[in-house]
């Protein structure tokens, strides 16, 4: 691996450009529904190259490995947790092979997709054991950084910042997902953006934000909040725009330009880690770096 600064010191000098969507890129591919997308690490490779480079030759700084439901937990849930160590080798080893000297590959930890109680039966060390392992393998598979995102529990997402601090000196980012509700932003847990903010620092993540539920427009007015509780770097990585039905096919309204013009109004309020959750894709990265931000 090529020896390069830490991502925390790239942030002191400029905006920092993430990826956009990866999962609904493999569906428009063809992955069926219900396939945990960590399979097709092992099975159509290129296909995950392929998006990698779409995105680093967009503009993105980083990319996130193809392990969002990578942990043994949420493959358990599909009879693939002995596949665990395979999958997130082969997702590291696929960015890596298309990531230039001057990108950086993020390991992405996504939910266990269990729940402590009363919502469901998990526990605290469930859950440490769950990140553990696949932190571990992925640092030892050589990612630049750590990033857990679009965590609904807040207790979970602690959990995971503390455990990848734990096994690993690796920068990371840390990411809630929100909802926009009449008394402002909360999780669906009820946490609200100071909680979040304050926990998930406490634990030790370097960076701290949002991502997913809610469309660029909708998280303009979150990142002053999180700006409120924290002297971090900032993560938006919306989705683009709210969700339709049509023809039975799930489509997201917003457009690249207006997606990069709602961006461009995070980064002025604070916001200086900025990427695309679900709808977006390498055009909405272009738009974003031809802001020149």
């Amino acid at each position: 691996m090529v020896n390069k600064s830490s991502i925390l010191e790239l942030i002191d000098e400029r905006i920092i450009i993430l990826d956009g969507a990866l999962g609904s890129l493999l569906i428009s591919q063809g992955l069926p529904a219900g396939m945990p997308p960590e399979i097709w690490n092992i099975t159509n490779p290129d296909n995950i190259k392929r998006i990698h480079k779409e995105y680093f030759d967009a503009g993105s700084d980083v990319v996130l490995t193809n392990t969002f439901g990578g942990s043994r937990l949420k493959l358990l849930a599909h009879k693939q947790g002995n596949s665990i160590e395979e999958y997130n080798k082969k997702a590291v080893e696929l960015a890596r092979e298309v990531c230039s000297n001057e990108g950086y590959i993020a390991g992405d930890i996504g939910p266990s997709g269990v729940f402590l109680p009363p919502v469901g039966q998990a526990t605290i060390e469930d859950f440490e054991e769950n990140f553990a392992e696949q932190s571990q393998i992925l640092s030892d598979a050589e990612v630049d950084l750590f990033f857990i995102e679009t965590m609904v529990d807040l207790k979970e997402a602690e959990t995971a910042v503390k455990v990848a601090k734990s096994v690993s000196n690796l920068p990371i980012f840390a990411s809630i997902t929100y909802q926009k509700t009449k008394k402002g932003y909360y999780t669906i847990m009820g946490d609200s953006v100071e909680q979040c903010v304050n926990v998930l620092e406490r634990a030790g993540a370097d960076a701290i934000g949002a991502n997913c539920t809610i469309g660029s427009d909708d998280m303009i007015d979150l990142i002053p909040q999180i700006k409120q509780f924290t002297q971090l770097p900032i993560i938006s990585k919306p989705n683009a725009g709210k969700p339709q039905l049509i023809q039975g096919e799930t489509v997201y309204q917003a457009s690249p330009k207006e997606f990069a013009d709602d961006i461009l109004q995070m980064v002025k309020s604070g916001s200086c880690i900025v990427g695309g959750c679900c709808g977006s894709n390498p055009e909405f990265i272009k738009e974003i770096k031809q802001l020149g931000i």
